[in-house]
C-alpha cells in the first residue's frame, strides 16, 4: 500500500508527541490530548485546530527529522511499501529556525528513512492565508532541494480552502510551473468543483481531496482529461464535511469513469485511522487495490523510488 496525502503534524499520535517534547524539553504540562474524532459540524476549520498541539513540538530541525523517522517507521510496521509525507515549513519557524534548517532536516530524515528501508518523498506546504513572500519562500526551497535528489519532491498548496480560494494564489501555480516542480493542491474539499476546475487548470498534477468534484459532471470529465490523480481520504472528508455520510463515497464513481484516484489517510492520528482501515471501511476489493495501488505508482512525485 501506498499513501501520497499524508500530513506530518496531524499523524503523530500522543505517545510520539510526548516522546518529541521530552527530547526538546517542551512543556506539556497543560496541554489537553483530545481523543474524539472530528465533527462534520465544525467543518474544515475544526479539523484544522487539532494541528496546534503537534505543532508546538516540532519547531527545531531535531524534532522535524525525529518525527518523520517516528512516522516513517510506524508507517513501515503497517506494512505501507512507499509514502510521501506533507508539511508546511514555515509553521516550524517560531523559536528562530530558518526555513532551510527545517527543510535541511526533513530531507536529512527522508535519506535516513529510504537507508533503514522504507523510502518516503518529503512534500512541501504553501499555505493559504501566509504571504506572498513566506510562500515564495518555501517553493524556492523546494526548487532548490528538487535539483539534489534530496527526498524533497514537491509543492502543495493546504490550509483553509474556504475562506482562501484559489484565485488567490496565482504566484503559487505560476512559480511551480515556472521551476517545474510537481504540485498538488488542496481542492474540493471546503469548497465545490469550481475550486478543483481552478487547480486543474492551473497545472496541477494532483487534487489532494476533490471529493466534491463528483458534483459536477464537466469537472470529473475535465480531470479525465487531464489525466490528473485525486487523493481521496474518505475518513477524513466525513470528518471535515467535505463529503456527507449519507452519500455513497465517490471512490468507485470516480474508478468508473476512468479518473485516477488513490486512497489515503490524511491525518492519522487527528482522524484516528489507518491507511489499512481506509481499505477496510470502503469494502475495496482486490481487484480495485491493484487498480489504486498502480495509480499511486504512476502519481508519485519520485516514483523512481518505486521501481
Amino acid at each position: 500500500m501506498i499513501d501520497l496525502h499524508i500530513h506530518l503534524d496531524g499523524s503523530l499520535g500522543k505517545e510520539e508527541i510526548l516522546r518529541l517534547a521530552e527530547i526538546t524539553g517542551t512543556d506539556l504540562s497543560d496541554a489537553v490530548f483530545d481523543d474524539s474524532p472530528p465533527s462534520p459540524e465544525g467543518g474544515l476549520k475544526d479539523y484544522l485546530k487539532r494541528f496546534e498541539l503537534p505543532l508546538s513540538v516540532l519547531q527545531s530541525p531535531e524534532n522535524v527529522y525525529n518525527a518523520i523517522l517516528l512516522l516513517a517507521e510506524r508507517l513501515k510496521v503497517e506494512g505501507l511499501e512507499y509514502a510521501e509525507i506533507r508539511f508546511a515549513p514555515s509553521l516550524h519557524t517560531r523559536k528562530g529556525h530558518s526555513e532551510t534548517e527545517i527543510v535541511s532536516a526533513a530531507s536529512d530524515a527522508a535519506k535516513e528513512a529510504l537507508c533503514r528501508g522504507f523510502p518516503i518523498g518529503v512534500i512541501l506546504c504553501c499555505m493559504r492565508g501566509l504571504s506572498r513572500e513566506k510562500n515564495l519562500a518555501t517553493a524556492s526551497l523546494a526548487a532548490d532541494f528538487l535539483t539534489r535528489r534530496s527526498g524533497i519532491v514537491g509543492l502543495d498548496l493546504a490550509g483553509d480552502e474556504g475562506t482562501y480560494p484559489n484565485s488567490r494564489y496565482g504566484y503559487y501555480f505560476g512559480f511551480a510551473k515556472e521551476k517545474g516542480i510537481p504540485f498538488t493542491v488542496h481542492a474540493g474539499e471546503a469548497r465545490g468543483a469550481e475550486s478543483v476546475l481552478s487547480a486543474l487548470r492551473q497545472g496541477a498534477k494532483r487534487i489532494g481531496h476533490g471529493v466534491r468534484a463528483a458534483y459536477d459532471e464537466k469537472t470529473v470529465s475535465e480531470m479525465l482529461a487531464a489525466g490528473v490523480t485525486a487523493e481521496l481520504c474518505y475518513t477524513s472528508n466525513l470528518q471535515t464535511g467535505a463529503w456527507s455520510a449519507a452519500k455513497e463515497y465517490p471512490l468507485r464513481y470516480f474508478m468508473e469513469r476512468g479518473v485516477k484516484v488513490t486512497l489515503n489517510t490524511d491525518n492519522t492520528a487527528v482522524s484516528k485511522t489507518s491507511l489499512k482501515r481506509e481499505y477496510e471501511l470502503l469494502r475495496v476489493k482486490p481487484e480495485e487495490e491493484r487498480i489504486l495501488d498502480a495509480n499511486a505508482r504512476t502519481a508519485a512525485f519520485e516514483n523512481r523510488l518505486l521501481e
